[in-house]
């Protein structure tokens, strides 16, 4: 998703982008990579899919915030234009790579049965379990598809049922934020916290803080010092919480974490991300880093979803000789190189064409 602002000017419309929510999509796709590109920092992977989540749900919850503002009343045809708009950006490449991911474990010896692959289509895989193994970076789509699909939806019905639009756009928040942890408190007992932490269901909370703040910010004005306090409040929480995590994994037992890390995550992150909508450039000495931060945003999506299947394809070509620590890293180097142009092609070449291809978003009614 781009993060752009649109300001008039000789009655057209500049497109300007917002350069701390690129800092922060830019930091979230470091994170995961970091996580599978070297094994000692696995563990730095929860944070960056979870400041994807807060990510998303800010900039979805804003745009939700306005359209729901420009229209008269919330109809089925918002919700349609809604979702053809969010879908031409999301569904393309998310089934270019599950061709991708058929072909590398069609030679990998390994692909998946029929059944198996047909809930994939429909983001189904994860709903109350885990597909593990074959396109395991899909989850977290699966999450964020579910919750383009029922959101506004969930707005439709309370409108359908004589709610304001203020009114159904609480309801549906509060549904959000409490359904999913009284579903998690009942997979706990039965399944590993790390592997619920991947299920769609009990997950679509993680959207909503980000959701939540989007509108808190639509209808009150936030100080500027406020901001920054908000700040300090969701780094000191993220320390807090990457504390309890190295105590739980030092003991054995993560579910304490998982069960906090849940909900503390995309809340701390919520938190901060007003500070960073706020930033327009970055400071004069690392002005430097502008055009890679944006290039690494912009590419985001696609090195999310290419970087496990060009990781392990470079890895089979090594073979045997990465047990040698050098040749070991170089193979980590040619996979990231390789993940970072081919995500720059698809992004120049796939992803923009489809985006072109979106619908008009809603238009202020007369």
């Amino acid at each position: 998703m781009h993060h752009v602002i649109a300001t008039p000017t000789n009655d057209k419309q500049e497109i300007k982008r917002k350069i701390g929510l690129d800092v922060v999509r830019a930091t979230a796709i470091c994170l995961v990579l970091l996580s599978h590109f070297a094994r000692p920092l696995d563990s730095l992977g929860i944070y960056g899919v979870e400041l994807f989540f807060a990510l998303s749900g800010f900039l979805i919850g804003g745009i939700l915030q306005r359209n729901l503002l420009n229209c008269a009343q919330w109809s089925f045809s918002e919700v349609r234009i809604f979702w053809a708009r969010r879908w031409w950006r999301t569904l393309p490449n998310y089934f270019l790579f599950f061709l991708v991911s058929l072909v590398f474990h069609y030679y990998a010896g390994g692909l998946p049965s029929l059944p198996r692959l047909a809930p994939f289509v429909v983001f189904s895989q994860n709903l109350l379990s885990v597909d593990s193994g074959f396109y395991a970076a899909s989850w977290s789509l699966c999450v964020e598809e579910w919750f383009y699909f029922l959101f506004p939806l969930s707005i439709l019905a309370f409108c359908a049922n004589r709610c304001s639009k203020r009114n159904a756009l609480i309801y549906t928040t509060l549904i959000f934020l409490t359904f999913p942890p009284i579903l998690r408190e009942f997979l706990f007992g039965n399944n590993d916290p790390a592997t619920v932490r991947r299920m769609t269901l009990p997950r679509l909370d993680a959207i909503f803080y980000g959701v939540t703040m989007a509108f808190v910010m639509a209808r009150y004005r936030i100080a500027p010092a406020r901001k920054l306090i908000m700040l300090a409040l969701g780094m000191a929480g993220l320390i807090a919480i990457g504390y309890l995590q190295m105590r739980c994994l030092g003991k054995g037992s993560s579910e304490l974490f998982y069960r906090v890390a849940f909900i503390g995550m995309p809340l701390c992150f919520s938190l901060m991300l007003p500070s960073f909508a706020a930033m327009e450039s970055l400071p004069s000495p690392l002005g430097f880093l502008t055009r890679p931060i944006t290039n690494l945003s912009l590419w985001s999506y696609s090195i999310y979803l290419s970087h496990i299947s060009i990781l392990f394809g470079v890895y089979a070509l090594f073979g045997d000789t990465r047990s040698n620590g050098m040749v070991n890293l170089l193979s980590k180097g040619v996979g990231l190189a390789i993940c970072l142009i081919v995500s720059k092609l698809v992004y120049e070449h796939f992803e923009l064409r489809f985006m072109a291809k979106r619908p008009h978003d809603i238009q202020q009614s007369s």
